[in-house]
């Protein structure tokens, strides 16, 4: 799986994201940001303030697995990271001709795989 993430160029990936490592990992190519923080104190000559700069992770892991529905993020090789906002082709207008297409297009492949294992399992039965 390590292999076939590694050789997309684009992808998509929606709600759902259970793995903790798999999670940190989109995390980490999403990257981090520069957060200004300001510290103040008081002492008996007077008030001091003093502005810092920290990394803190754009999407941390815990938001991307609590990415809502209809939201998925986008990775294409050589540009940044993008948060989509999905739209549900079922409620569009051709989604019964989508729908029957993909009906079709699954039950063909369906068939071309059960037609492949065939003969594997007729040689699998001759040798039993």
């Amino acid at each position: 799986m390590d292999a076939m993430w590694s050789a997309s160029t684009i992808k998509v990936i929606g709600s759902g994201i259970d793995d903790p490592d798999f999670a940190d990992k989109l995390s980490r190519l999403i990257g981090d940001h520069d957060v200004e923080t300001t510290s103040t104190s008081t002492s008996e000559s007077g008030k001091s303030t003093s502005v810092s700069m920290r990394q803190e992770r754009i999407l941390p892991a815990d938001a991307i697995r609590a990415l809502p529905k209809g939201t998925a993020l986008a990775f294409a090789t050589g540009l940044r990271a993008a948060m989509l906002d999905l739209r549900p082709w079922y409620l569009e207008p051709g989604a019964a001709e989508l729908s029957a297409a993909s009906a079709r297009a699954s039950k063909g492949i369906t068939e071309r795989a059960v037609a492949k294992a065939a003969p594997k399992q007729a040689d699998f039965d001759k040798a039993a």
